[in-house]
């Protein structure tokens, strides 16, 4: 990372921990089967991503009457794949000011809306998502735990740490660390205020 880079990064860590609210503050825990409304935001930069939360939005909307996804595409523009159903916005690096705080309608619309939960699938710590994370008016936040400050999330999901033959074997199994996300992150959902 550039100098200037770095100071991009720091100005915006500023600017979370400056404007905007810790989740502790007003979170109100739901059940996934209980929720009337779920926001997703996941890194759709890889059209395999893509497709894997595709297939866990259409799962979830069997049992949840509004499901929304916002994709952040790691790039200057979007590609063909990411023209999809009204269930799926996304958002690019040419849509982010100069310290990655997205300024783009579609953001603005996905963090105004008051999702029972919103989860987070993003892998790696991505600024311009924490932006959303942060901003997003959700009553309870998800994510993959990270120690990372400030962090948005009233709940935090540990992968398990995976040593270089598990990740090998996890290859060779076809192991994907995001459908491992979204099954942990189903799991814990689940186990909150149970009927």
């Amino acid at each position: 990372m550039s100098k200037f880079a770095e100071l991009k990064y720091k100005y915006g860590l500023y600017r979370l921990r400056k404007d905007f609210r810790k989740p502790e503050d007003n979170a109100i825990a739901c059940n996934l089967k209980k929720a009337k409304s779920i926001g997703i935001i996941y890194n759709a930069t890889k059209q395999e991503d893509f497709i894997i939360v595709k297939d866990f939005v259409y799962k979830l909307k069997e049992i949840v009457p509004n499901v929304q996804a916002m994709g952040f595409v790691n790039t200057k523009e979007l590609s063909d794949f990411h023209i999809q159903p009204l269930e799926f916005s996304f958002f690019c690096n040419s849509n982010l000011n100069w310290y990655y705080k997205p300024h783009e309608n579609s953001v603005d619309e996905f963090v105004k809306q008051k999702f029972d939960i919103l989860i987070d699938l993003n892998l790696k710590e991505l600024l311009a998502v924490r932006f959303v994370l942060a901003e997003s008016t959700a009553l309870f936040k998800t994510g993959r735990f990270c120690n990372i400050e400030p962090n948005y999330y009233d709940l935090m999901i540990k992968l398990p740490k995976k040593n270089k033959n598990q990740e090998e074997e996890e290859q060779q199994a076809d192991i994907n660390p995001l459908k491992l996300l979204i099954q942990q992150t189903e799991h814990y959902l689940q186990m909150i205020n149970p009927e």
